[in-house]
Parts: C-alpha cells; structure tokens; sequence
C-alpha cells in the first residue's frame, strides 16, 4: 500500500484540509531531502545519508506513507552502520516509491477538488 489514507486522516482528526496542508510540507521539502539524500549516498557520507533518510521518513511518515517511510528507514539503517553495500539499489527503490506516493497524492487532491 502506497498511502494509507484512512490511517492518516484518522491521525489527523479526519481533517481534509490538514492533510492538504501536509501535502504541501511534504511537497515543499520532499525534493531537497531526496537531493541531499541522492548526493550523500553518492558521497558516502554515513551521517548524511542518516539525517536526511530520517528527515525524509518523518516526513513520509506524517502521510500515511508506509512504503516510502520503511524505504527511508533501509537509508537511514545504512547510513547509521556505514555500509552501503545496497545504497544505490535501496536510492533506487526509494525513489521509485516516491513517484508511487506522487500519484496517489495527485489522485487525492483530484478527488478533493472535484468535491468542491
């Protein structure tokens, strides 16, 4: 599952409008984080890819993103230890999980528009 909608809207106090707020965050600050992400795994700088694996699965995480949060997390656990054995295929998986959520975000705030 790509976006688990009803999870985060139930965390969210069923507030449409927050979670399109959310979006927003997520859009405004999703694409430096996966910048960063993408440059410190092909730095391999251990902390970096720490901070901004962990900054983008908070981020994720607030959507109901489970996906893209768990691909985060294989980041983080690989900058954390240092071995990046994997980092270019786990980059890639991140990355492929994210264009998913971008649908899925998209079909929502279609959906939300046409309600109106």
């Amino acid at each position: 599952m790509v976006l688990d909608l009803s999870g985060a809207m139930q965390r969210l106090g069923n507030d449409e409008s927050l979670f399109l707020e959310f979006i927003g965050f997520y859009e405004e600050d999703y694409p430096r984080l996966l910048e960063n992400l993408s440059a410190a795994v092909e730095a391999r700088d251990g902390d970096a890819v720490h901070q901004a694996a962990h900054g983008l699965m908070g981020l994720v995480a607030s959507l109901g993103a489970k996906d893209v949060a768990a691909a985060a997390v294989a980041l983080e656990k690989m900058g954390r230890s240092g071995d990046f054995s994997d980092a270019d295929a786990a980059l890639g998986k991140l990355q492929s999980e994210i264009e998913q959520l971008n649908l899925e975000l998209e079909h929502f705030r279609r959906r939300q528009s046409t309600k109106k």
